[in-house]
């Protein structure tokens, strides 16, 4: 009987043992595919987060030229969010554009400057948090600047980083609860 217990306790740890090795093998498969997913390393992830940045200047720069092509273009066909003056959840690329046209055919832009970005890395996605001062000229009340606080979603496609969604808005002046615009 105690050889017996004995036995069964020797065959329950050959298939834990099993088990407990086919579990670590898919957590490190896991992780090896995550990693070469997001780049599995810090120079190819460096890389993304440039190649990102440009992107979000490239549409900075299509306002400021007033480029509606570039505008269009850097936009994925399914973009979805919320724009300075969004009631409701814009969806598709042509509710981007109409909300676009309203903002270029009402603003100069005269230039910009990031102030403060975070990207995050999740594979083929990234999530891209960052404050902007947009310059711009009014057609009818003189020039202005106006602070834009943005959640962009990005999708790695085989053209690159495109923008598939947002929400942007304009940071009150003084900021809700009386901060400086600065977050301070």
């Amino acid at each position: 009987s105690a050889l017996r217990l004995g036995a069964y306790f020797e065959d329950e740890r050959r298939i834990m043992g099993k088990y407990a090795m086919m579990a670590a093998v898919g957590v490190l498969a896991t992780v090896w595919v995550s990693r070469v997913s997001s780049g599995g390393n810090a120079t190819m992830e460096q890389e993304h987060k440039a190649e990102i940045m440009k992107h979000i200047h490239s549409i900075f720069e299509a306002y400021l030229r007033q480029d509606r092509d570039a505008l269009r273009a850097t936009h994925t066909a399914d973009w979805t969010g919320f724009q300075g003056p969004s009631t409701k959840i814009e969806r598709g690329i042509e509710d981007y554009m109409v909300n676009a046209e309203r903002s270029l055919q009402n603003l100069q832009g005269t230039g910009y400057e990031i102030l403060d970005t975070e990207i995050q890395l999740y594979g083929e996605m990234a999530l891209v948090y960052y404050v902007a001062r947009y310059d711009f000229r009014r057609k009818q009340q003189g020039s202005g600047s106006m602070m834009l606080r943005s959640l962009d979603v990005y999708r790695l496609d085989k053209s690159g980083w495109t923008q598939c969604g947002s929400h942007i808005t304009p940071i009150p002046q003084g900021g809700l609860w009386g901060e400086n615009g600065n977050g301070q």
